[in-house]
């Protein structure tokens, strides 16, 4: 498989990209590599690697869309952008895929506009994994495509979120929870009473309205909800992940100083990595033509890798073609059987 890397979006610099490919490369060497930003700079960081030759090819990109950039005027002022041309290669067929680390609604707007929408989607959408009690993962959809929705939109994440767990997560039958303020199918604002009448007419596994307390519970592999409230638990998630290790970390050295080296070891490594966001690399675009991964934009070269390796999920799985299969047979029943 062929990706396209930004080389010029993540807020560590290009060297934790050029790592994180090289890393992606060693692990599954069946993935192609190939570098979109400024040539001379790729090249010049190159240079501190030891490489005899480089593993990936580099395709020159003279401008940056900057995070504080708007989303919607860089596609007008900035068409050499890192971001615009590996969006332009996914088009072109040139790649399979693309990752980037960069200003995510640039990331977005170019991919909507210059990909289109896999046909019989009306919204694409954001889809991030956590780690569940079980041992096992849940995925969140929408985490910040879609502020504003309808009820026909959140059955459709439903609907890309379940293809999503059975292809990549490879839960067979995956049960579906509709995010709520109670368990009650008459609790929750009008947006979720519509979307619970959808899913319980559907094919789909749905369980019912889920709390906040459940995402991470086991109980369900799915979890739906707006882009505003998604966004919301994404960043709480991360922070709450970051100051929970520090907490225990700080306790461990001080309530049991003799102890850290027994404790910390296998035991607190297996925390920060079910914790840590580089482990799930980056949150696929679901719903547009081609494979788009966004990363984190303080990603370490790990979660570059991670990310890198996802796409390759992606479209191994050939999750376009199935929510596309799906949404024309209005469900998903047979799409979860089915190849």
């Amino acid at each position: 498989m062929r990706v396209a890397v930004d080389a010029m979006g993540a807020e560590k610099g290009i060297g934790i990209v050029i790592e994180g490919a090289l890393r992606a490369i060693e692990e599954n060497p069946e993935i192609e590599v190939t570098l979109v930003g400024d040539e001379a700079r790729i090249q010049d960081k190159i240079k501190s690697f030891s490489f005899t030759k480089p593993p990936f090819s580099i395709i020159h990109a003279p401008q940056v869309i900057e995070m504080s950039d708007s989303a919607t005027a860089s596609l007008k002022t900035k068409r050499n952008s890192s971001v615009s041309v590996v969006v332009d290669l996914v088009k072109e067929g040139k790649v399979d895929g693309l990752v980037s680390a960069g200003n995510t609604g640039a990331v977005m707007a170019t991919s909507l506009l210059k990909l289109g929408k896999v046909r019989g989607v009306k919204r694409p959408c954001l889809a991030a994994v956590f780690p569940t009690l079980d041992g096992g993962k849940v995925v969140i959809l929408d985490v910040g495509a879609n502020v504003d929705c309808r009820p026909d939109y959140l059955f459709q994440f439903a609907v890309m979120g379940s293809i999503y767990a059975y292809k990549v997560l490879k839960r067979r039958r995956p049960r579906v929870g509709l995010l709520s303020i109670g368990a009650e199918e008459n609790k929750g604002n009008e947006l979720v009473l519509q979307t619970h009448k959808l899913l319980s007419q559907s094919s789909l596994n749905f369980v019912g309205n889920i709390e906040g307390g459940d995402i991470t519970g086991g109980s369900v592999e799915v979890v739906v909800c707006d882009g505003f409230v998604g966004n919301i638990i994404l960043k709480f998630a991360e922070g709450l992940a970051r100051t929970a290790l520090a907490i225990v970390d700080e306790e461990l050295k001080s309530v049991l100083p003799g102890l850290v080296r027994m404790v910390s070891g296998k035991w607190l490594e297996r925390l920060k990595k079910d914790f840590d966001y580089a482990e799930y690399g980056g949150v696929p675009l679901m719903g547009v033509k081609g494979v788009c991964v966004i990363a984190h934009g303080a990603s370490s070269s790990k979660a570059i890798k991670n990310a890198i390796l996802a796409s390759f999920q992606y479209a191994q799985g050939r999750i376009n073609q199935h929510i596309e299969m799906a949404l024309a047979k209005k469900g998903v029943k047979d799409e979860l059987t089915e190849g």
